[in-house]
């Protein structure tokens, strides 16, 4: 009798431990998976480093996931202000910030900073840098 209940203890307490490793192993994987859910930076238009024609209308910037809100705001020579607003997600595309520009650019460099929150909270920003000409 001493016998079964000491192998019937031994089963019950290797029965919890496999289910603390399983339970042990799913939140690792979760937490791996988690963390490589992060929204990052897919593109720009114009592209990071290009010269475009100074009749461009507007700058988007797109990332992997969707967005809860952001910011987009453009500069020019002098630091002037390019964009006509602070920009904001777009309607019709919830991973993408977008701003429309002001009429008649003058030709130089110009600088978008953006401003994300992801859908997970995460805060971002960060900006880049592209050329207008004639």
């Amino acid at each position: 009798m001493i016998i079964v209940r000491q192998h019937a203890q031994h089963r019950a307490r290797t029965h919890r431990y496999r289910l603390m490793a399983a339970l042990a192993s799913m939140l690792v994987l979760g937490s791996v998976a988690i963390a490589n859910a992060h929204t990052e930076l897919k593109s720009t238009s114009p592209a990071s480093g290009t010269t475009v024609r100074t009749s461009i209308t507007r700058v988007t910037v797109t990332f992997t996931g969707p967005l809860t809100r952001g910011t987009l705001r453009v500069v020019g020579p002098g630091g002037k202000a390019a964009s006509v607003s602070n920009g904001a997600r777009d309607p019709r595309n919830i991973s993408r910030v977008l701003v429309g520009l002001k009429g008649s650019l003058k030709a130089g460099s110009y600088t978008a900073s953006w401003t994300i929150v992801a859908a997970d909270g995460h805060r971002q920003k960060g900006s880049f840098r592209f050329k207008l000409t004639r």
